[in-house]
């Protein structure tokens, strides 16, 4: 379990930044989800990236996606390494076009 009530994790740079996600959801390849960004690329999105994309919906927070992936991670796991897992996600979306800032 993670501790959210640390003082210092709503003072995260990114926490409250909203994105939405771009590209649409064409189907499943061993395991992994595929979105096209457009009719010529597509890229296939590892179960964790999927949600973490998926709740990219213009209203959900950097913080709130953090809290959900938390409350579902049955292992210990560091917030910092987890709050930094999830914005460098969200780099790696916005380069390849499947996400925007809202």
């Amino acid at each position: 379990m993670i501790d959210l009530t640390s003082t210092d994790v709503q003072q995260r740079p990114r926490w409250n930044e909203i994105y939405r996600k771009k590209g649409v959801e064409v189907g499943v390849d061993k395991g992994d989800f595929i979105v096209a960004a457009d009719e010529e690329k597509a890229y296939a999105l590892a179960p964790a990236v999927y949600y973490i994309w998926n709740m990219c919906n213009g209203e959900t927070t950097v913080g709130r996606i953090v809290e959900s992936l938390a409350e579902n991670i049955e292992e210990e796991i560091d917030m910092d390494t987890l709050y930094n897992a999830v914005t460098d996600i969200i780099d790696k979306l916005l380069e390849v076009n499947l996400l925007e800032k809202a």
